[in-house]
């Protein structure tokens, strides 16, 4: 996971102090009269771990979905799942023609931080010259682990004139099952756009043990302006090449809308720069914030009929934060 120069797009929307951006795992694409087929899966999974009812957000794909409480009455995790499997031009980058089916995932670097702009919903103008995306038909689509099989929901994609068509899938409600770790298998029955298929991918486990200072996350946490914060939690020791691959990365979102992130090796500890937590980044002051850890892991898509893409998992808790002036 490192930066790209391809996602320059993407990287001038997400704000100040941009660092870099992440980018699809891709193999060598099989270029049939200048188009290929592009996977894209997602798979998210939310905690709030406060202990009283504050709503938190979330990045990616959940898009602010309100989360409940660890001790209220039926908390649980906000969960979603989304594929996409598209037929583009062999010439159009692919990390542009994700954004344009979706919301653009950005990335710094590991040991970097940025600022996502809440100005940086506005895409329009920099897909104009993009050509046609058409999201294709793979029939029933399926997702498995050990514990749960969730036959995922076919929704046409929302019209954006002339240049993303055709159909996606998704997990049907925001409270299913969706262990970590594990190992997850995704099938489909396939269709005349496409043949079927069957992958699979290793989740991480989500991060565990997750304290700010002194002060664990759950109990929620009071940041100093200017001041540096330290964040722990347990690293992933698990097996296997995945875990080599998993980033650690934090936001922390104001309510003034403007998110600072920082990325971080998943070694079990990561500074947030003083020099981020203040009015020019997160508003006036004191702010009341989210704070959100996620484990995120990128496993390339390896199946006959798809050229290049990835399965993201991103696991995260969620807890209260509040920044005041020294």
């Amino acid at each position: 996971m490192r930066p790209h120069g391809a996602l320059a797009t993407s990287c001038l929307l997400a704000g100040a102090a941009l660092v870099g951006c992440s980018a699809p795992v891709a193999g060598d694409a099989t270029e049939v009269n200048g188009v290929v087929t592009q996977g894209v899966v997602r798979v998210e999974r939310a905690i709030n771990l406060s202990r009283d009812a504050a709503a938190a957000t979330t990045s990616g794909e959940l898009d602010e979905a309100a989360l409940p409480s660890a001790g209220a009455e039926g908390a649980g995790a906000v969960t979603n799942v989304l594929a996409k499997f598209m037929r583009l031009s062999s010439a159009m980058d692919p990390e542009l023609a994700e954004g344009a089916v979706g919301k653009p995932f950005v990335l710094p670097s590991a040991g970097s931080c940025m600022v996502l702009s809440p100005a940086a919903d506005d895409e329009a103008s920099s897909f104009s010259s993009l050509s046609p995306i058409e999201l294709l038909d793979a029939g029933d689509v399926t997702m498995k682990t050990e514990s749960t099989e969730m036959p995922l929901a076919a929704r046409a994609f929302p019209d954006v004139g002339a240049l993303v068509f055709g159909v996606f899938y998704t997990s049907r409600d925001a409270t299913s099952d969706l262990p970590a770790p594990a190992r997850y298998v995704f099938e489909s029955s396939g269709s005349g756009q496409l043949d079927r298929f069957a992958f699979e991918a290793d989740a991480p486990a989500g991060p565990e043990e997750v304290r700010i200072g002194d002060a664990e996350l759950a109990d929620g946490v009071d940041l100093d302006a200017g001041v540096g914060a330290v964040v722990q939690w347990r690293a992933d020791e698990g097996g296997g090449a995945g875990r080599t691959r998993d980033i650690i990365y934090v936001d922390v979102t104001s309510a003034h809308g403007a998110t600072v992130r920082c990325a971080f090796k998943d070694t079990g500890r990561g500074v947030i720069p003083g020099s981020l937590l203040d009015p020019s980044t997160l508003g006036p002051l004191p702010a009341n914030a989210t704070l959100a850890v996620h484990r995120t892991r990128q496993v390339p898509i390896n199946t006959s009929g798809i050229d290049l893409g990835e399965v993201r998992f991103d696991l995260s808790v969620n807890g209260r934060a509040r920044i005041a002036a020294r």
